[in-house]
């Protein structure tokens, strides 16, 4: 999938959270091209346990998680909070289904969504 991004050109990238409930934070990589937002996250947290634990986190760090939005597809993006936070940007598509992801910076992706 990142070599499909490549070629389409990244205007944006930048290593975020992924808010996918409110109890599960994942970290990933949230990528901008012309036509797509991207995010590819992974599960972490696994570790310990000798060669065991080792095993056991690859594995768990080999599903990805995220999502491959169509920028024509998105509804509405706007500002949301978690915690103190208040750089989480809320993105909402056509089928009402909404991913909250920690930015560095909420006005700097917002503009640049708005832009494509």
């Amino acid at each position: 999938m990142i070599e499909k991004i490549k070629q389409e050109g990244i205007t944006k990238q930048e290593q975020i959270g992924y808010l996918k409930s409110k109890l599960n934070l994942m970290q990933g990589t949230l990528y901008l091209t012309p036509k797509r937002l991207v995010l590819d996250a992974h599960k972490t947290g696994v570790g310990g346990f000798g060669l065991l634990g080792a095993i056991l986190k690859r594995k768990v760090e080999q599903q990805s998680f995220g999502f491959n939005l169509e920028l024509k597809d998105i509804k509405s993006i706007t500002q949301g909070k978690h915690g103190v936070q208040t750089n989480v940007l809320e993105i909402t598509d056509l089928d009402d289904n909404q991913y909250r992801i920690i930015v560095k910076d909420y006005n700097e992706w917002n503009m640049s969504l708005l832009k494509h």
